[in-house]
């Protein structure tokens, strides 16, 4: 939780610093720190901690922040630096994070709220493959 709100808020500033001068890159960036780095890292990380039917052990929580930070990074990275290969490499981080998240709550407690989160992280991971082919054609190939 406390990575996603960090998230939001940096992309805030973000949006700050840039209001005068944006590039398309840069309100990209405000967009995807808001929206996937701080409200899915927060949504994923809570639901996983409430919809767990066992809590998750402190080496998983950390091991999927890692993760999912990590590919992150390397879309954000990838993106504003032009490198597909970065974009691919973090999707591809981001992705495993995505499908550990999946795999902590294959006994979830709340039948249907079960159902909604994993829905919600098949539309992220459908999302992120989709991110990966645009970049890719955009820059004409890896």
């Amino acid at each position: 939780m406390a990575s996603g709100a960090l998230a939001i808020l940096a992309g805030g500033a973000t949006a700050a610093a840039i209001a005068y001068h944006p590039t398309q890159h840069l309100v990209w960036m405000v967009a995807y720190l808001v929206l996937v780095v701080g409200v899915m890292q927060a949504v994923f990380g809570a639901g996983q901690a409430w919809l767990a039917g066992h809590p998750p052990a402190g080496r998983t929580i950390w091991g999927q922040w890692l993760l999912f930070n990590l590919g992150n990074t390397g879309v954000i990275g990838g993106t504003l630096g032009n490198r597909t290969d970065m974009v691919a490499i973090g999707t591809l981080l981001y992705v495993a994070a995505i499908a550990w998240f999946f795999v902590g709550i294959r006994h979830a407690r709340v039948r249907g709220w079960g159902v909604a989160y994993r829905v919600l992280l098949g539309l992220v991971f459908l999302s992120a493959c989709t991110g990966v082919v645009i970049s890719a054609v955009s820059r004409g190939g890896a």
